[in-house]
């Protein structure tokens, strides 16, 4: 039986992972290792592990590394800690696989920690590119450390192999989002409407925004005016991740919330199946987040991608990219409102369209049998400068 520890840190990666935690975890084949962190266990960002436990799972490890601050060095202090703790795991348990899904800054220390273990890495969504934010860096840096990997898209998979993978540990998948749509049922609206406090059939705005972490602060005045200018629709806002300067965005969206409370719904954190279903039934999606590029498109809702946290990522033709400021905000959500950009709108393609990410994944760990065959060696290509 092979043991696979699958780390999860954050509300939105373990959203992704449900399913594959789930597959494993309902398999005889698999002794599933969960490894659970960061603001999962923080009350300030709603306490996560409460709905881990609620959907079935027994989290093996618990690390809280998690310092109060958002600071660079309480960031790099909290990777320090969850190092530390994943090397006593390690040694204690040594897993056959650590599965790791993205880019978050603490996973190059949990991937440090499981390479000096000798545990061989796999890397989930690598080869994208956000060239907003420090995950780029971070993102590529788990490619090299990570023996198999898998992609949401065909690019993806070769911007891996580019990087000295071997194409036979590079495997497209799909992105694990849309799994998590096609296999999870979207609540009715009444029943949304009810558990986020929501008034019957009142229109929404759907608002995420994290920090652009290769900025040295964060200004979000433009696009809460540009909210303001619809009084009429709500704006469901919810918080920010834990990166550096999360905090003064979330400072800011209390203080838009408590000005005008009725056109507010503000939430630390939410289930998986709620954010699916406040993406299904939104007027408009509008902010930075991964889910807006990769999942967002397939409901066919309007989407605006501010900044450049999301920048060099593959999207739909239908995504809105708009800087951070008043007047380009206010225009595209002019343009989303729109009949003609409905049209356009539901035309569009999904690029990260896959079958089913979990079950090719569990196929390859079938494949690839108990840890010890997947030595690295650099895949060279031909190239001339």
């Amino acid at each position: 039986m092979q043991k696979i520890a699958v780390f999860t840190s954050t509300r939105a990666e373990y959203g992704l992972l449900y399913w594959l935690v789930k597959e494993l975890d309902e398999s005889e084949d698999f002794d599933l290792q969960l490894i659970v962190s960061g603001t999962h266990l923080s009350h300030e960002y709603g306490y996560t592990v409460a709905d881990i436990i609620k959907d079935g799972f027994k989290p093996t490890e618990c690390f809280a590394n998690l310092i109060a601050d958002d600071s660079p060095q309480a960031i790099t202090r909290s990777s320090a800690l969850l190092a530390m703790s994943l090397a006593d795991y390690f040694a204690r348990e040594k897993p056959d696989y650590f599965v790791v899904l993205g880019d978050r800054v603490e996973l190059l220390a949990a991937c440090e920690a499981a390479m000096i273990a000798k545990i061989p890495i796999v890397h989930l969504h690598g080869g994208e590119v956000t060239e907003g934010a420090v995950d780029d860096k971070v993102r590529h840096a788990i490619t090299k450390l990570a023996s198999l990997h898998f992609t949401s898209t065909e690019e993806y998979r070769r911007r891996v192999i580019q990087m000295g993978e071997h194409p036979d540990n590079v495997i497209r998948c799909g992105a694990l989002g849309l799994e998590s749509m096609n296999r999870q049922p979207i609540l009715p609206r009444e029943t949304l409407e009810t558990t986020i406090g929501l008034p019957h059939g009142q229109k929404y705005m759907l608002v995420v925004y994290h920090p652009e972490t290769n900025k040295d602060s964060e200004n979000i005045e433009g696009l809460l005016r540009a909210l303001q200018d619809y009084p009429d629709i709500v704006k469901v806002i919810i918080y920010p991740n834990s990166d550096a300067m999360s905090r003064e965005i979330i400072s800011a969206i209390k203080e838009f919330s408590a000005a005008c409370p009725e056109q507010v719904i503000l939430i630390k954190s939410l289930h998986r199946d709620i954010y699916l279903s406040l993406m299904k039934y939104c007027e408009l999606y509008i902010g930075n987040s991964s889910s807006g590029i990769i999942e967002m498109p397939s409901f066919k809702r309007p989407i605006i991608n501010i900044g450049d946290r999301q920048k060099g990522r593959i999207r739909s033709p239908a995504t809105l990219d708009v800087p951070l400021d008043y007047q380009g905000i206010a225009n595209a959500i002019h343009t989303a409102l729109s009949d003609a950009y409905a049209a356009q709108l539901s035309a569009a393609e999904n690029p990260y369209q896959g079958s089913s990410p979990s079950r090719t994944i569990i196929t390859e760990f079938r494949k690839h049998g108990i840890s010890g065959n997947l030595g690295k060696q650099f895949f060279d290509l031909e190239f001339k400068l």
